[in-house]
This record gives structure tokens, sequence and C-alpha cells, in this order.
């Protein structure tokens, strides 16, 4: 508090003492000193927010350190009912003190330390209004006349509700003020219902669900304000849902995901790396084959439904950061990122990926899976990226886009010539041979036999035919005589 008024207040306090003065007057002086009404007392100066004179406890002098985490009693519902959306995001004055804010995340926003340091929260359900305003407690308020069913503030304006704290029965009422947060109400849509879809319809059926819609419900067919709002609700919803990104963060993390993505305030998860075995078969001939990934997902629906049959298995999630307001010293509060248990449901399962192997591709290319890595809520997930492993083939040996492979002949084959037949990668026969005298380890090259070319199937490296000789490993004397008689004697040899 800026010292100034903080003088102000205390000669204000030596004043009070000499001169006797109505409880309506204290309470004044103390709301223009310190943003609400009260009742004093007590070592420091304590300002009671309860009822209709306040809502919760604003107290200076004596300290503190962090306030615990409040609770919920039994019975009184924790969550903001879907029908009740239309409340957040929106300001209301309370008793005719300040204005107060029911923020879309559930926290109750006043004026007093508890709800700064973020001890105050509010739920609503059937009409009803529930806040826990720190030390103050428990309030039940009751929404006056016809409930809204959407968030409107022409029609909104006046509204009123009234109610009291459970503790002590005094009390309170609050009147709707402004919309400050027009985002928030909107937090709560439910776009697989929009459309009429299951939570886990895929891409082909939003697609074809949206086509017939959106004709249904076209402005051109249907001018009238009914139909022009379904249309444009179907419309949006359609926009997330086709959007890879927009769709997975909204089925972790609901529209605030979305919004934050549209703002560049999302984090990513880590990629996860692996790697998969593959033939030479199927990098020559391309095709598809199924990988298993064990997982974290996120239980879609199963935080508001957990006894559907597919929550089954589900357990809390792992705990989300959140940015809150932390007491750092008396009166002094400042913004920090906190682990936070999260309202959301998980579950691991092995999920089946099909790998598509394009013809052409090597031992060590990489294919990627977008978000498919652990799911975590409010996040993008990472990518799976699956290295391909090569298996050992037992007859070719590629280099490049280029195949080899060995062969052996005899040595009347090697003198005489001799013919092959090589069954290929996809099955169709390659015929090698020649009738001239083969070298030793004289290596073949067949045009074309190769591998095919990645950028382009239709072209192919060539095929390299390695030709062992295999000697005999003695000759009869029968033999010998023959193949002297064939060759000329040689020359002598020089000396080495």
């Amino acid at each position: 508090m800026p010292g100034g008024r903080m003088r102000w207040f205390t000669a204000a306090a030596v004043a009070l003492a000499w001169a006797p003065c109505s409880q309506a007057f204290i309470e004044e002086l103390f709301g223009q000193a310190f943003g609400g009404g009260g009742r004093g007392g007590g070592g420091g100066m304590h300002f009671q927010m309860g009822g209709d004179d306040g809502g919760g406890m604003f107290q200076m002098g004596g300290g503190g350190g962090r306030p615990s985490q409040p609770k919920w009693p039994k019975g009184v519902t924790k969550e903001v009912d879907k029908r009740m959306a239309w409340m957040k995001g929106t300001e209301w004055n309370w008793n005719g003190w300040r204005n107060v804010k029911f923020e879309k995340d559930g926290t109750f926003d006043a004026p007093t330390r508890d709800c700064q340091s973020g001890q105050c929260l509010w739920s609503a359900k059937d009409g009803k209004v529930y806040i826990l305003w720190g030390e103050a407690g428990v309030h039940e308020l009751q929404i006056e006349g016809e409930v809204p069913t959407e968030q409107d503030q022409a029609k909104m304006t006046g509204m009123r509700m009234r109610g009291k704290r459970i503790a002590d029965g005094e009390r309170c009422h609050a009147t709707f003020q402004k919309i400050h947060d027009f985002e928030a109400a909107g937090l709560d849509k439910d776009l697989y219902e929009i459309l009429g879809l299951a939570d886990d319809a895929d891409e082909v059926e939003v697609k074809k669900v949206y086509r017939k819609l959106s004709v249904k419900y076209h402005p051109d067919k249907n001018p009238d304000a009914d139909s022009k709002k379904k249309f444009a609700e179907v419309r949006d919803a359609y926009e997330i849902l086709n959007d890879p990104d927009k769709k997975i963060l909204y089925d972790t993390g609901g529209m605030e995901a979305v919004k934050k993505h549209e703002k560049g305030e999302i984090q990513k998860g880590d990629d996860v790396a692996a790697e998969m075995g593959t033939s030479l078969e199927d990098l020559y001939n391309g095709g598809t084959s199924k990988a298993s990934i064990n997982r974290r997902i996120v239980c879609r629906g199963c935080r508001v439904r957990p006894q559907s049959p597919k929550c089954q298995g589900c357990q809390r999630c792992p705990n989300e950061l959140k940015t809150v307001h932390v007491q750092v010293g008396p009166g002094m509060f400042m913004q920090q990122q906190q682990e936070v248990q999260s309202k959301e449901k998980c579950k691991h399962e092995d999920t089946i990926i099909d790998v598509h192997i394009e013809k052409g591709m090597k031992d060590g290319e990489q294919v990627t899976f977008p978000r498919m890595a652990e799911q975590k809520p409010g996040m993008l997930p990472g990518n799976v990226v699956l290295t391909l492993k090569q298996d050992k083939h037992g007859k070719f040996r590629r280099q490049g886009d280029d195949l080899h492979i060995q062969t052996q002949v005899g040595l009347r084959e090697a003198l005489l010539g001799w013919s092959q037949t090589i069954r290929h990668l996809d099955g169709h026969s390659v015929e090698i041979g020649t009738t001239s005298v083969t070298k030793p380890f004289q290596v073949f090259k067949i045009q074309g036999e190769g591998m095919p070319l990645r950028d382009d199937p239709s072209s192919f490296g060539h095929m390299y035919v390695r030709v062992e000789i295999v000697f005999p490993k003695m000759l009869t004397s029968e033999q010998q005589q023959q193949l002297a008689s064939i060759f000329a004697p040689a020359a002598p040899r020089p000396e080495l």
C-alpha cells in the first residue's frame, strides 16, 4: 500500500479513538481506505467481508505464510454445470461494495487477500451459484427470475442473485455488471454434440456430417435467425475438428486449449524416437506395415462421465502447469507457474499405427507420426519418429540404389560359359550368363535391376553379380593329361 494512503489511515484511526462513531461510519471509512467495509478487531487490522457487508477476510499486519488450498464441503458441487457456463467471465457487484469476477477456471476474484492468493472458488448448478470465499466459507446464491441459457450481456443487464453465507446465515446479494471475458462462456462447447457425432469420430465422419449440416442450415436456404446461428455453430465446430492440431488439443484440453493455441501459448510435448525392423523386400516393393506403441492418452469426456464404459481403466492425469497468485510476504503477491492436480482422466493403451513404406526407402530413414506421442491435457503431443532398420538379407546386399549378389561357377563353366536365373525381390526372374571365359571374382552389371529410386519409383539402380570360381580340390592323372593336351606348355617363369 502506498505510503501516503497508509499515513492517512493512521491519522484517521487516531481521530476515531477520540470521537464516537457509528458502525456505518466506520465501515464507510474502512471501505474508502482499503476497498471494503467490515468489522474491526484484534491485533493488526481485520476486516470481515461476509454476508451483506463483504465476502471474505481482508487482513493487514501480522504477516503470514502461504495459505492452505480451499476445499469444498461435502454436498456442494465442485464444478460449473454446462448449463451455467454463461456465468463464466462475468463481473458482478457484491452487496453494493465492490465488483467481483467469476473466472472461467472456477476461481472467484474479489479484492480480498484470500481471493488474491487463490483461496476463492466458485461453482454453479441448476440456477444456484456457490462461492467458497476463503476463510469466510461457502456462500449460496440463487439467480432471480429466469435462468439464462446463453451469455447475452444486453439480456443479462440488471440480473440479480440473492443468498446467504452458510456459516451464519448472513444475507448477501450480487448484481450483474458486465462480461469481462467474452471467450470464457464458449469454452464448454461440445463440438461433437453440435455436429451430432460420437466423441471418437474420425475425420471422414466429421467431413461427411459437416457437408450434410452445412447444406441443411445454409443461410441461402434458411434465412431465419435460428438457422443462421446453427450454421455458424456447425461451421465453427468443423473448423476446429478438421484441423489436426486443434482437434487433438480440443480432445485433450477443451476449447481453452484451442484458444491458447490460437494465441501461440501452447506447449508441445517431447517427440518419441523408436526403431522398426523392416525387410529388403518391403523397401523394394513398398507397402504398409503395422507397429504398436504404448502411450498415455487423455480419456475424452471421462471427467464428467466417469461411469461411461469407455472410461474403464482411466485414472487421474499427471499434474498440469497453471499460473497462480502466490503470497511472498505480508500483503505481497506474485504470479508464478505451479503444478496443479489435473481434472482430466488418463490411461495407457497400445495404439496400432500404419507405417507406410515408400518404394526405395533406405535403412536409417525416418517415418514421422505427428501428435502420436503421449498426451497431456492442454498440450500438443509430440511426434512419434520411427527409424527404419533393414534386416540382413539372405541373398542381396544393398549399396545405395544398387543391389549386389554373389554366385559361384565351376572351372568348366568359367572356361566354357554359364547361365544363372536370379529370383528378384518382387518375384520376377532375372537371367544372366556368358559364353566367354569368366575371370575369378569378375563382376557382371545388370542394368536397371537394382532398387527403385525414392524420388522416381519407375527408375531403378543396377544389379551387380560377383562370380566366384570354384576350383576342383584335386585332379586324377587322366584329367591332368587331358588338360595338358589342351593347353600349350607354360613358358618358363622368371625368377622373383
